[in-house]
């Protein structure tokens, strides 16, 4: 629970990760025996113990992924090999248990948390970007691979392995990593905090959190690529444990820098390409939530998993962001994204649009027709069982307000964690600057 009031509100962590010196938890079978004779009989401490290993030395197994990767790389190229075996070994040997996965994703959030902490107050600068980037986004990868090792593991609602909801639970945390990994939402969230909802919303249009990160351009991007960690260097081994694209990496590739693309309207700035980037992790994550039926589209749902309703909150507010940041920039030009009708294969689209700017929107799309389909399906279930529905949310406006008020609509009906329904009515606060954004942006002289 510390670790999520770190996530939610940018809180001090009641335990930082260098004063925990526990082992991690053992395999669920073992402390799920009923009886003492029960656990001897599966092979006591000794069998628990068969794959322990200290959180500390866990966590610096995944922090470290990056520079082994790299001393890999180093030795295949000084024996001048194109190919390398020691390469292609896996990015982690770790295979922690279920709990154990939860523990070690929790604790990448922390660390992320204590990065920034460090450099409270100053100024974020090309090269330390970066360097936080190179060092942290492998970790999260090795983490991937560390909870696909499991064939028990799922993300799917109830487990159908029967050993419950904790491997699903880890994974919205994933997804919520990435994203606060190339988008600092602490001022943010200390106004989330403060039930401050019109400065949650200022700061993450005009706050210092996206525009510090923004500032590191494509500096150091070369040595990141020349780590190997391409966008889809763990997809593989996470496909073959069935796990889908919500731990995709399709948004990991670097965003397109609109160089060359022949342009005669603004150019994307270093701000919008940094938070496309983080927007396609949240855009997948929402996607991925549709695609299983649970989180923000699942309309029938009123226990909404509280990692879920945090993931959702913060994808659903930085995917409203990007689209905000786009239609500021083309709406003189094209309108309202998401209202009016615009050709985005025919100009002035093709030419203010980069390709990533359409693969997002065509992506935005396919969550928001996927959501109401399943929205308008419940409508009817509940008028031919004579249930009366509540009001619904306005389908009018641009994207980012149709998602805002699509999500806090959900947010809304889930009952079990009252926080769902302070963040419902921040989204509906951010819907309506959104939209008021929006049409603002069609005013504007060029």
């Amino acid at each position: 629970m510390s670790s999520l009031h770190v996530a939610a509100y940018n809180n001090t962590p009641a335990l930082t990760n260098s004063e925990i010196v526990l082992d991690l938890p053992c395999d669920e079978e073992y402390y799920a025996a009923e009886t003492s004779a029960a656990f001897f009989a599966k092979g006591g401490a000794e069998a628990a113990g068969h794959n322990g290993v200290a959180f500390y030395d866990a966590l610096g197994e995944l922090l470290r992924t990056n520079e082994k990767r790299q001393k890999r790389l180093n030795l295949r190229n000084s024996h001048g090999s194109p190919v390398n075996n020691d390469v292609d070994q896996p990015l982690t040997d770790l295979k922690p248990s279920t709990f154990g996965c939860l523990v070690l994703i929790n604790a990448l959030h922390n660390y992320i948390w204590e990065t920034r902490q460090r450099h409270h107050g100053k100024v974020w600068t090309n090269e330390e970007t970066e360097k936080m980037h190179r060092h942290i986004e492998p970790a999260l990868k090795a983490w991937q691979m560390a909870w696909a090792t499991n064939p028990h593991h799922s993300v799917e609602r109830p487990n159908p392995f029967g050993i419950g909801p904790l491997s699903a639970d880890a994974i919205p945390l994933l997804d919520l990593a990435y994203v606060r990994l190339f988008v600092n939402l602490s001022r943010s969230r200390e106004k989330f905090w403060q039930r401050d909802w019109d400065g949650v919303v200022e700061e993450l249009a005009h706050g210092n959190g996206i525009a510090q990160q923004a500032e590191a351009s494509q500096v150091g991007k070369a040595e990141s690529d020349a780590v190997g960690f391409s966008d889809r260097s763990a997809h593989g081994a996470l496909v073959e444990s069935q796990v889908t694209a919500s731990i995709d990496m399709c948004g990991f590739g670097p965003a397109a820098s609109g160089e060359g693309s022949g342009m005669s309207g603004p150019s994307t700035s270093r701000r919008e390409q940094h938070l496309r980037k983080a927007a396609f992790y949240a855009a997948d994550s929402l996607a991925m939530s549709d695609k299983l039926g649970v989180t923000f589209a699942d309309f029938t749902s009123r226990e909404l998993p509280l990692q879920s309703a945090l993931c959702v909150f913060d994808c659903a507010q930085v995917l409203a962001e990007w689209m905000a940041t786009l239609q500021d920039r083309v709406g003189r030009y094209l309108g309202i994204l998401g209202q009016d009708s615009v050709d985005l294969g025919q100009i002035p689209a093709m030419m203010l649009l980069e390709e990533e700017d359409v693969k997002l929107l065509d992506k935005v799309r396919e969550i928001l027709a996927s959501a109401e389909l399943k929205l308008n399906m419940n409508l009817m279930s509940d008028a031919m069982k004579g249930v009366e529905s509540p009001s619904q949310p306005d389908s009018h406006g641009s994207f980012a307000t149709k998602i805002l008020r699509l999500i806090a609509f959900t947010m809304d009906k889930a009952t079990v964690w009252p926080v769902t329904q302070l963040m419902a009515r921040c989204l509906e606060t951010h819907a309506n600057h959104a939209q008021a954004r929006a049409e603002k942006s069609v005013t504007l002289s060029g």
